[in-house]
């Protein structure tokens, strides 16, 4: 089991202004991806405002990330970039060991080289491939001590998993309840800050676009299920914050509106064109997106 983690001090000057040559970012002269925050009528939620703290984005100092290729950092441990580059970003963080592109990153990295101001360690368990029976070895992983010292009035614990799971099943009641097993696993060793990301419309990425049947009733299942479960969870532990974001929203309004956030409509469907990197997976251009959509709902969100 891959357990990566970093301390990272972003945002650096030389990286925030840059232009990306390998023209995984929007250039100039393009259109900037839009940002979603809980505002403008997505299904971002925050529940137990009242009952738990939020710290602020900026405010965080740890972030345990559990799940899938979509949040996969690379095999790398200790990684300290703040400091083994004299303070300075030089290269976008974990450059090369996603699942996007060679020359780019995941949202993770985004994040981090473009929405931080303060240092936050990143503790990166997700692995490619993974399914909620993965994540059991990577919540026992953390659970072996792999992270400590970490305050859980400043840790977040991050999960984006399902798509893989959604090959296997058309209804997902069962896995979801697993996955919050590990939750309270996680609520136990005394997290009080949870994250979950929805799963994105797979059914319109190029594998579901070549699939033989319409494959896009798995997945809303899915997210539904989490969704009804991401509640029942916030209301047996008011002392906890829940969040969630939908990466279902966000790939959703880039699909359907592609000219707006810099892409051809060719690249809706095409694999390894500027959208997908192959049947599967997104180009760090649509990760970009992610991580604005992300840290636009994480500054949104109300402290109490």
């Amino acid at each position: 089991m891959k357990t990566v983690w970093g301390l990272f001090k972003a945002r650096d000057s030389s990286l925030a202004g840059a232009r990306d040559d390998s023209k995984l970012a929007a250039d100039s002269d393009s259109p900037r991806p839009e940002s979603l925050s809980a505002s403008n009528g997505s299904q971002n939620t925050s529940l137990n405002t009242s009952t738990s703290p939020w710290p602020g984005f900026p405010a965080l100092k740890d972030l345990f990330i559990f799940g899938d290729s979509y949040s996969a950092i690379g095999s790398a441990s200790a990684v300290d970039w703040s400091r083994s580059r004299g303070g300075k970003h030089r290269e976008l963080p974990f450059k090369g060991e996603t699942y996007a592109d060679a020359d780019g990153t995941n949202w993770v990295g985004y994040l981090l080289a473009e929405h931080r101001d303060a240092e936050l360690r990143v503790h990166g368990y997700a692995e490619g491939g993974a399914r909620v029976s993965a994540v059991e070895a990577q919540v026992g992983a953390f659970l072996g001590g792999t992270a400590k010292p970490w305050d859980p009035a400043r840790s977040l614990f991050v999960t984006w998993v399902g798509i893989n799971d959604c090959a296997y099943a058309e209804t997902h009641a069962e896995t979801v309840g697993r996955l919050f097993h590990l939750e309270e696993r996680l609520y136990a060793a005394g997290a009080r800050l949870f994250l979950f990301i929805d799963v994105p419309p797979i059914g319109r990425s190029p594998a579901g676009m070549r699939a033989s049947s319409d494959i896009s009733a798995t997945y809303t299942n899915w997210n539904d299920t989490l969704r009804s479960a991401v509640a029942a969870f916030a209301g047996a532990h008011p002392a906890a914050r829940v969040l969630t974001f939908s990466a279902s929203d966000t790939f959703t309004r880039v699909l359907d509106d592609p000219g707006r956030h810099g892409f051809a409509e060719a690249d809706v469907s095409a694999a390894g064109g500027a959208m997908w990197r192959d049947h599967l997976h997104p180009t760090s251009r649509v990760h970009r997106i992610l991580a604005r959509d992300i840290a636009a709902f994480l500054t949104s969100v109300s402290l109490r």
